[in-house]
């Protein structure tokens, strides 16, 4: 049983790691914030110094013009500050003896739970580009977890990514079907899809 964005444990089911994606998530809308206060109040200032009517219908036209400049912040501000820290909060990678999970957003029916016993494999992909240049030094990856059959999983941004692979091929063999190769211990082959989340 599950409830929306919210992993339900099932009997005997253990939670070993529960954690959000890493902080560093939140620094692109913490720099769009400033710059979108810093070019409102600039804009605003202009406003005032450049035209300063004084006559009914341009008083008129210069309200909303202001009016406009304050729709379209507060349209910036919702659209690429408090949705991106909206998801990171509510967005949680799940670890438990039985099933790897992703909650949240990302999630198309808000959580994706795979169960450890198809495991085939899971690595580390480091981070690319300018961003993964500046954070270097930031303990951060992606996780990719493939489930054979069922998928894979994609726990982008985690935090100790490399904990995080250890502590999930270790849940795998203890389900029984994930070797120290990282191979399927199962007779049965099965083709990778396409990543979840």
């Amino acid at each position: 049983m599950r409830s929306k964005n919210r992993l339900v444990l099932g009997s005997g089911e253990e939670t070993i790691v529960a954690t959000r994606a890493h902080p560093v998530r939140l620094v692109g809308p913490a720099v769009i914030a400033w710059g979108t206060v810093l070019l409102y109040s600039a804009l605003h200032r202009l406003q005032d110094l450049i035209w300063r009517p004084s006559e009914a219908p341009w008083t008129t036209l210069h309200s909303l013009v202001g009016w406009l400049i304050t729709l379209a912040a507060l349209w910036v501000a919702y659209r690429y500050v408090l949705l991106p820290a909206w998801r990171w909060l509510r967005t949680v990678f799940v670890l438990t003896n039985q099933r790897l999970a992703l909650t949240g957003p990302p999630a198309k029916d808000g959580v994706v739970a795979l169960p450890l016993g198809a495991l085939r494999s899971a690595r580390v992909v480091a981070p690319t580009g300018v961003f993964a240049m500046l954070t270097r030094g930031v303990d951060r990856g992606t996780v990719i977890a493939d489930f054979g059959a069922l998928g894979g999983l994609k726990l982008a941004a985690c935090p100790q990514p490399d904990a995080m692979v250890d502590l999930v091929q270790q849940s795998g063999r203890r389900a029984g079907n994930y070797s120290s190769s990282g191979t399927s211990t199962s007779p049965r082959s099965s083709f990778q899809g396409g990543p979840r989340g």
